[in-house]
């Protein structure tokens, strides 16, 4: 017997990741973009950076532009920061058309959690979710 959860990943759309952008083609289009060079552009990400870990160790959410970083904390005492990024960059993430990547499973987008086991139900006949 299959697991919902195992159906649904196995069927759900999701996003085919590239290789990660490394450090120095961040840095080439950024310098592209802006009249900065690599080593001020470096400095800039290093102080905020540290700014942003003096503020969120001040117990502060930091609005940066970009994105909204937040401090918080488990049942265990362990901290995280949640990030909430700029609505431009959703924005251009969902706008119909624009982006370039390869979705895995497609074809499936909008379908129910129900639709994605059926789906798997009928691929697997001796395996079927209960």
């Amino acid at each position: 017997m299959a697991s919902k959860i195992k159906a649904i990943k196995a069927y759900c759309p999701r996003i085919d990741l590239g290789d990660a952008a490394s450090e120095a083609r961040y840095m080439e289009l950024t310098t592209q973009r802006t009249t900065l060079s690599p080593g001020v552009v470096k400095n800039v990400q290093e102080a905020e950076v540290e700014t942003l870990i003096g503020l969120l160790l001040d117990g502060r959410p930091v609005h940066t532009g970009v994105a909204i970083y937040t401090p918080s904390i488990d049942l265990d005492g362990d901290f995280e920061v949640k990030v909430k990024v700029d609505p431009r960059i959703l924005r251009a993430l969902n706008a119909r058309g624009a982006f370039r990547g390869r979705i895995i499973n497609a074809e499936h987008i909008g379908k129910s959690a129900d639709d994605l086991v059926a789906l798997w139900n009928a691929a697997h006949p001796d395996d079927p979710v209960t």
